[in-house]
């Protein structure tokens, strides 16, 4: 089985990275950069140190250069020693170490005392600088090489005291270990790499939080998506801290409030329309397990009766002179499963978007058609289906359109009209002639259309009265819509200010 590895640690990993090497590369730069110049000023100002203290000394000691003739070099000395934290030798013309500030152990085992009669150490003749030269170099590049140990973290400035021709007239020494040897020189010394490290650190957690924050919701969103696709759809991603689940178009005030605080980015739309799209999908799977109960509902109900009737027939229960009645009854059972399979079908058939077959025609004469067609359904109910039309520009009202896909959408309205109307109550059907449309309204005063259900009433599937699962398939005021859409016309569905009941409108192109 495969390891998986979060968004959040890939993105961590690649990104702390790229910024690794990015600091390396900067690091070794910069590093070099200040190594070779921090290098160059510590030799300069030993150097210059040096120099210094060699004039101060030729002018403080004999005419042959082998002793002081005034004390308050000394001061001079043990300052230089302590601003440059360097070993100051003072060597006379002899080449012997008259005055130092100090000399390391393994160096003192070295030198050879003076065979003149005193006791101060003598400098071998190779470490002497007999070039008379200034100079400040690493220990490995100069006679103290043999001298001191590890002779290269070791630099050694020197300066002559005075010059006569090529005698040796003496020189100031000073050596100074250039390693750490204290935690604050190892601050200096490696403040690049430090630096470095450290910002590199501060980076990582930056990068840990913003990548945390980002790529949190995407993960959220992978987890949500395994959940949906699992089957579970009633999942959801949440944002924020308080696991607030965001959706689109939400009408709730602290969801506006909310809104004002979180600056909407590409992530909370994703979030919102991820969101929205499961309760949408969620909303569509659980019409369908209502539209398979009702479809499975009124086909076990007439084919329960008609196979009952057909069978009594058969063994003699119904007596032949009501064969005429049961027979009207098997008719009538016959065409509402007609009428289920005819709406299954033609909801099928809006997936092919077959051409139209638009043709002129008369509006007035085309809905009394469609209304004597519901004469058996009206009378059985004893309902009242009035018809107002408008005359303001004449008698003959004139649309285009597809007959029968028109035909089906009047039908499939003036049905749920019918269906939700009480027994002994009133539909009404008016037309308004707009400059390039006709509305056909169809008010009834039947219960009308809850509110909260008036922006789904035209969904597949969807019924406003679940407990009526005999009343329809949910799939009438569905086509309707998608039929007048596919004229690019529009319906819409309201409450009737006139009889208090549904109101659903569509509208007609006018030639």
């Amino acid at each position: 089985m495969k390891t998986r590895i979060s968004i959040y640690t890939r993105t961590l990993l690649k990104i702390s990275a790229a910024i690794l090497v990015v600091f390396l590369v900067l690091a070794f730069i910069y590093g070099a950069i200040y190594t070779l110049s921090s290098a160059s000023q510590r030799k300069e100002e030993l150097r210059r140190n040096a120099f210094e203290l060699s004039v101060l000394t030729e002018d403080r000691m004999d005419a042959t250069h082998t002793t002081f003739t005034s004390a308050d070099i000394t001061g001079h000395i043990a300052f230089a020693s302590r601003s440059t934290t360097a070993f100051v030798w003072i060597i006379n013309a002899n080449g012997e170490i008259i005055y130092h500030t100090g000399i390391p152990a393994d160096t003192m085992a070295k030198l050879d005392e003076s065979r003149e009669g005193s006791r101060d150490i003598v400098l071998p003749l190779q470490a002497r600088n007999q070039s008379h030269a200034v100079y400040c170099e690493s220990g490995d590049k100069t006679g103290f090489e043999t001298l001191l140990t590890d002779a290269s973290s070791w630099l050694v400035a020197s300066s002559p005291i005075g010059k006569h021709g090529d005698l040796y007239t003496g020189e100031v020494v000073l050596l100074k270990r250039h390693s750490a040897e204290s935690f604050s020189a190892f601050l200096m010394e490696h403040n690049v790499p430090l630096s470095f490290s450290l910002a590199f650190l501060l980076s990582l957690f930056i990068i840990f939080w913003l990548s945390r924050d980002i790529t949190r919701p995407i993960s959220e969103l992978a987890k949500t998506a395994n959940a949906v696709y699992a089957g579970n759809l009633s999942a959801r991603v949440t944002w924020g801290k308080k696991h607030k689940t965001l959706m689109l178009d939400q009408d709730d005030p602290e969801h506006d409030q909310v809104a004002s605080r979180i600056k909407e980015d590409d992530l909370t739309r994703l979030i919102r329309t991820f969101n929205t799209l499961i309760e949408q999908f969620e909303d569509r799977e659980r019409q369908y397990a209502e539209f398979l109960s009702n479809v499975s509902h009124d086909l076990r109900t007439p084919v329960t009766s008609i196979g009952g009737f057909v069978e009594g027939m058969r063994d003699g229960t119904i007596p032949e002179e009501k064969f005429d009645y049961y027979l009207s009854i098997i008719k009538s059972e016959t065409n509402r499963l007609e009428r289920l399979v005819n709406d299954l079908f033609t909801e099928t058939g809006l997936e092919g978007q077959e051409r139209l077959k638009q043709e002129v025609f008369e509006l007035n004469d085309f809905i009394c058609q469609v209304r004597q067609s519901f004469e058996p359904m009206l009378t059985e109910k004893s309902i009242e289906l009035e018809v107002a039309f408008d005359y303001r520009y004449g008698e003959s009202t004139r649309v285009v359109g597809d007959i029968g896909q028109l035909t089906r959408v009047l039908n499939n309205v003036i049905a749920n009209a019918i269906r939700f109307t009480p027994d002994r109550g009133l539909i009404l059907i008016s037309t308004r002639v707009g400059e390039r449309c006709v509305s056909v309204t169809v008010e009834d005063n039947g219960p009308g259309i809850p509110a909260d259900d008036l922006p789904q009433i035209f969904d597949r599937f969807y019924k406003a009265d679940k407990s009526r699962h005999g009343s329809g398939s949910g799939l009438g005021l569905y086509i309707a819509r998608a039929l007048v859409q596919r004229h690019g016309q529009e319906i819409i569905a309201t409450r009737s200010s006139t009889l208090g009941g549904a109101s659903i409108s569509f509208t007609v192109a006018r030639p």
